[in-house]
């Protein structure tokens, strides 16, 4: 069974997530988070939270993700549409600047996987 920085792991590189963004926005060092994904250390309760606030704020939809790891849980495809279509229909100016952040950071981790910045622009195809 995996342990919770596995878990934890899983979530960040699923959702683009860079260690010391998510550690600035926490307040405590890279280097806490590295050794919290690499199950060397352990943080606080409060600190924690903390990190799973913050990452959801860097990529909206990572702490529920991760909390169906741990709960050993999918989520389906259909709940995440319309989770993501709540949360914009309900989000402010600054929640959708993170989400639209959040979304490029995906785009490029996906482009780089995938080669897709190959592909041609929609003004090429048009």
């Amino acid at each position: 069974m995996p342990k919770i920085n596995e878990h934890f792991v899983t979530a960040m590189s699923k959702y683009g997530i860079k260690a010391k963004e998510l550690a600035e926005l926490v307040g405590i060092s890279a280097q806490q988070i590295t050794e919290f994904r690499r199950g060397r250390s352990w943080v606080s309760q409060e600190t924690f939270e903390s990190i799973l606030e913050n990452m959801d704020h860097l990529s909206p939809g990572s702490k529920r993700y991760f909390c169906s790891l741990m709960a050993n849980q999918e989520i389906s495809r259909t709940d995440n549409k319309q989770i993501l279509i709540d949360m914009i229909e309900n989000a402010n100016a600054e929640e959708i600047e993170a989400a639209l952040l959040a979304i490029g950071r995906k785009w490029a981790a996906t482009s780089k996987q995938n080669n897709i910045s190959q592909l041609p622009t929609y003004a090429e195809v048009s």
